[in-house]
């Protein structure tokens, strides 16, 4: 392509009367159709129109529009002639981020949508650009904690990525794009670009509709979209509207990007839907984007892709690598910062801040490659910023709150933030938006439990240590719906719970003990008092605590007053030990002639054991009595006995700690529709048969 608009006249001389832009309500429903011929008038009105106001060559305009068909047809109309687009962001710039872009821009005018409707100018002799070198556009990324940076993109870096995307998803004249994301934002303004260099049609809709998303692709004709993970995750919950219009659906493949992607999601919707996402990766400053997964893999290749959650291979126009800090590049599966470079990348920051080294573009973003189909296959862990680094070991947000949903059918979002650590500097912490309907309290118990259970999904260094919830409409997100964690963690860090408090009753907080928590060594005490002579030194004692789940009644003066170990298998909780700092030892009796089992149960089961009254009172019964269950127990005389409790009935947690204990770990259990038991001693029989002789 020479210039801009040769190319659109070339479309409209070859077939006038072919749909270039269709216009669309909130449901899909065209309301009107820009013609090829209709655009290349309306092109021309739009440079005579910015030719009245005054813009040159090099000048620079900026634009405050919503989605419709004229803030397209004045960026075409500008690139042609060498203006210089600033687009703004209608909905989110305050007036003080307006002012701040225009000016740092240098943009000579603004237009508005409600202005630019007004104009009626007619124009003499155009001089249209020759070629693509010239710049373009000038597009500001999100900001987050400081000021957006504004890239400063030339017509040649739009064209090339729009080329790129063309040849990627095999985009020709028959295909109608549906714009979904804001124009204002590099994805619609490429894809759309794209569209019109591949003399596709484009369906314009006033904005993306959470309801109305399958009645806008059937209704439009659309073949093709662009959407971010948000848009997907929507849609997983409209399989009705899906069905109403599906027989007369034309979508054949959505592209997928913009923001980290849920593997989980992902895979449900092909699934639910049957219509393929093919994922891709890139930036405002790379006009774009640079990879994306091929559309020639086979199904089971294209989906082996999606679950690993690989950004693809590199667009035609990208030099991609792997590099470290120093800029050496990296090898197969070595983790560094993923730079780019080739004729899609921006010049530069209109700002004049750093960008670039050796000729790559330093995206900021962490990642990898392997081989795959003997290709090379790109892979991201996170941004630059947005890493964990605990202890030194980088930990990827993307891949925790991947792992969050498979683990956790209760949550709609999670969003993964590092959260300030006196001994690793960082520890993972979460931000969870539930699904609706769900008793939240119940639901993180839940996800507490499996978090510190045992599982292959998240090792222990990964596992989120802080949690919190907050409702979907209160995420910071950017126009395009990406949520943006760094204000996440700016507002929510100090504010979130412990993976490992669970109850709170007057007296006590109820807390998991694990082997790190600076409880463990009174935790150790408490045990080795209580269970004489089953005593375990330092070592021992947390292989215990890695062995079982240890809950412990810490009280107010941060003393620990009680605790109770348990197994979590098979939808049963088998409690092991209980212990109250209460407890008193009695000396046991030296008893040579052991009981056989048929005695030691009805001693049990005629209330002369004080262990099993205390499980009675609770609601417990017998289920078997074990022999040679602790052989060194000598108050049991070896012997262990198993109760089972019934459903809990109350959620209050009162009475002696050990009650609470009890009760507590019943209401775990009530939470993840488990059954609750205890491996328990008959701890009064060795005296009961002294006392008897």
């Amino acid at each position: 392509m020479k210039n801009l608009y040769e190319h659109v006249d070339a479309l409209a001389n070859a077939d006038p009367a072919r749909p270039a832009i269709l216009v669309c309500d909130i449901t899909g429903a065209i309301t009107e159709e820009i013609s090829r011929s209709e655009l290349l008038t309306r092109v021309c009105e739009a440079v005579a129109y910015l030719q009245s106001t005054g813009m040159r060559v090099g000048d620079r305009v900026a634009l405050e529009f919503g989605n419709c068909a004229d803030l397209l047809i004045l960026s075409w109309a500008a690139w042609s002639m060498g203006v210089v687009t600033v687009p703004l962001d209608l909905k989110r710039d305050t007036n003080e981020l307006r002012d701040y872009k225009i000016k740092a821009s240098g943009a000579k005018l603004l237009i508005s949508q409600k202005e630019f409707l007004k104009t009626d100018s007619t124009s003499g002799e155009i001089s249209w650009m020759p070629n693509l070198s010239h710049e373009a556009l000038i597009l500001f990324t999100s900001g987050t904690t400081a000021r957006p940076k504004g890239a400063d993109l030339t017509l040649e870096n739009l064209v090339a990525n729009a080329e790129g995307i063309m040849e990627w998803l095999h985009m020709g004249e028959d295909d109608r794009f549906l714009v979904q994301l804001p124009l204002h934002h590099i994805n619609s303004t490429t894809f759309c670009l794209a569209s019109l260099l591949a003399g596709a049609s484009i369906a314009l809709p006033p904005a993306y509709s959470n309801s109305h998303f399958w009645e806008q692709a059937a209704g439009s004709g659309a073949t093709l979209t662009s959407v971010v993970p948000s848009i997907i995750f929507d849609q997983l919950a409209r399989h009705a509207e899906f069905d109403a219009v599906k027989n007369r659906l034309k979508l054949r493949r959505i592209q997928l990007g913009s923001a980290p992607v849920v593997v989980s999601d992902t895979l449900e919707f092909m699934q639910k839907f049957s219509v393929p996402l093919y994922q891709g990766y890139g930036q405002t400053e790379t006009a774009l984007r640079v990879t994306g997964v091929p559309m020639d893999l086979s199904k089971e290749q294209h989906e082996k892709a999606v679950s690993e959650n690989s950004i693809g291979t590199p667009m035609p126009w990208a030099h991609v690598e792997i590099a470290d800090a120093g800029g050496r590049i990296l090898g197969e599966k070595q983790e560094g910062e993923l730079i780019v470079k080739g004729p899609a990348v921006m010049r530069g920051y209109v700002g004049g801040e750093p960008a670039f080294r050796d000729g790559y573009f330093l995206t900021g973003d962490i990642g990898y490659w392997k081989e795959l189909m003997e290709r090379r296959f790109f892979f991201l862990k996170g941004r630059a910023k947005e890493l964990i680094i605990k202890g030194g070991v980088n930990i990827s947000p993307v891949a925790v709150e991947n792992a969050l949903k498979r683990l956790s059918i209760d949550i709609e979002q999670a969003y993964v933030i590092g959260v300030y650590d006196v001994r690793y500097g960082e520890e993972v912490g979460t931000v969870i938006v539930w699904k609706d309907g769900i008793d939240l309290e119940c639901a993180l118990r839940r996800l507490k439990l499996v978090l510190l259970s045992e599982h292959d999904v998240l090792s222990a260094y990964e596992t989120p240590k802080y949690l919190t919830a907050v409702r979907a409409e209160d995420l910071p997100m950017t126009s395009t719906g990406k949520v943006q964690r760094t204000i996440l963690k700016r507002n929510l860090a100090d504010k979130m719970g412990s993976l490992y408090e669970l109850f709170r009753s007057e007296e006590y907080r109820f807390i998991v003990i694990s082997p790190q928590s600076p409880l463990t060594e009174q935790s150790r005490i408490l045990y080795n008092h209580c269970w004489q002579p089953l005593v375990k030194n330092a070592r021992e004692y947390k292989k215990y605590l890695d062995d079982y789940l240890t809950l412990g009644a810490v009280d107010k003066n941060g003393a620990l007053a009680g605790q109770i170990s348990f197994s979590y298998n098979d939808d049963v909780f088998c409690c092991v030990s209980i212990c109250s700092a209460s407890f008193k030892p009695k000396l046991v009796p030296e008893i040579k002639d052991i009981p056989n089992q048929e005695f030691v149960q009805q001693y049990l089961l005629t209330g002369h054991d004080p262990v099993m009254n205390f499980h009675r009172t609770l609601g417990a019964e017998l289920v078997e009595v074990i022999p040679h269950g602790r052989p060194e127990d000598k108050s049991a005389l070896g012997y262990t006995m198993l109760v089972r409790y019934p459903p809990v009935g109350t959620e209050e947690l009162s009475g002696p700690v050990s009650h609470q204990l009890i009760q507590a770990i019943r209401i775990w259990a009530r939470d993840v529709r488990a059954e609750v038991t205890a491996l328990s001693r008959p701890g009064g029989l060795a005296s009961y048969l002294y006392r008897s002789a």
